[in-house]
């Protein structure tokens, strides 16, 4: 996962060179009439998703579920953009917001299933929950396509779509129900799969992460100074516990004897819920999610830009 990111942003970068060596780049007198050089500030807001091992296995599923809305959750934040050619510029955002993930997700799946050995069946009598609270920072490059060439007609366009590549760091808190109750407790120090016990033993993660942020979006020059825009974006992580599953069940026994008795009672609360709601338990050492699989989560929402005065160069009238 970490290299095909890397390389994803490697890819990005060299496409901005590819675009930088263009000769229209160097036509200065053009460059006044489409985004002129400078900054510009603005908002950010929209719908957040979680992606890992709690939820659906797939995309449709995701969002077509009798139980996809049940909780939304959302991020948003302040923008800041830096042109430095009509056709490139660097974004910095920082946002705060939750995330939410359910195994209930799977319940249209779960009554279609031919069999228990379903992949639906399975996540939906696993009946694990996420939460988080997140706070992000983020660096990108911003392309758009159609203003490589200042001078084209499709650069003079009001509406511009875009791509988009960084890099960036997130802090979170997760939090899970605690047993076939509603109440969310923190999970960070319960150790749900014995992160940190030591041999045969995840290791203990951070609450600091990094991430690679990739974007799409499309954005309108509705005057002079503002533009608004429709984006979508995912951040590729490099670890898998953004949701709290990722290895095994760990035994009750370990669970007792490395914690303290009320963080104990709350773990084996939340780390084999399904006996709670009448399921088959899950032996010690068999696997609770798919410890390969690196988490994500994304956003799809609304950006707001308000440019600097000096700025002021009404090029859509031209």
């Amino acid at each position: 996962m970490k290299k095909r990111a890397t390389g994803l942003f490697a890819s990005f970068l060299v496409c901005i060179l590819l675009t930088l060596s263009d000769k229209s780049f160097a036509q200065d007198a053009s460059r006044i009439y489409i985004d002129p050089q400078g900054w510009a500030f603005g908002i950010d807001f929209g719908m957040s998703d979680m992606w890992g091992n709690v939820g659906t296995k797939t995309i449709i599923d995701h969002y077509t579920n009798s139980n996809a809305f049940n909780l939304p959750c959302f991020i948003g934040g302040f923008l800041g953009r830096y042109t430095i050619h009509p056709c490139l510029a660097l974004k910095f955002q920082l946002n705060v917001g939750a995330l939410y993930a359910t195994d209930e997700w799977n319940f249209d799946l779960a009554k279609k299933a031919t069999s228990q050995g379903d992949d639906g069946y399975q996540r939906y009598a696993r009946k694990q929950d996420a939460k988080d609270y997140i706070g992000e920072v983020a660096c990108m490059f911003e392309y758009s396509p159609f203003r490589t060439n200042p001078e084209s007609r499709s650069a003079h366009r009001k509406g511009q779509f875009y791509i988009g590549a960084g890099l960036g760091g997130f802090y979170f808190q997760p939090y899970a129900t605690l047993g076939t109750s509603k109440q969310w407790v923190q999970t960070y120090d319960l150790d749900l799969e014995g992160q940190g016990w030591g041999n045969g033993y995840p290791k203990k993660y951070s609450l600091f992460q990094p991430c690679v942020p990739v974007d799409i979006g499309y954005k309108w020059d509705i005057s002079n100074q503002v533009s608004l825009g429709v984006e979508v974006m995912y951040r590729f992580t490099f670890f898998g516990y953004l949701d709290g599953v990722s290895n095994f069940y760990v035994d009750s026994s370990a669970v007792i004897s490395h914690l303290s008795p009320a963080l104990a009672s709350e773990a084996l609360a939340i780390i084999d819920k399904s006996p709670l709601y009448k399921f088959a338990p899950n032996p010690p050492g068999t696997l609770r999610g798919i410890p390969s699989l690196k988490d994500g989560y994304s956003t799809i929402g609304f950006t707001l830009y308000f440019r600097d005065k000096r700025r002021v160069n009404e090029w859509w009238r031209h």
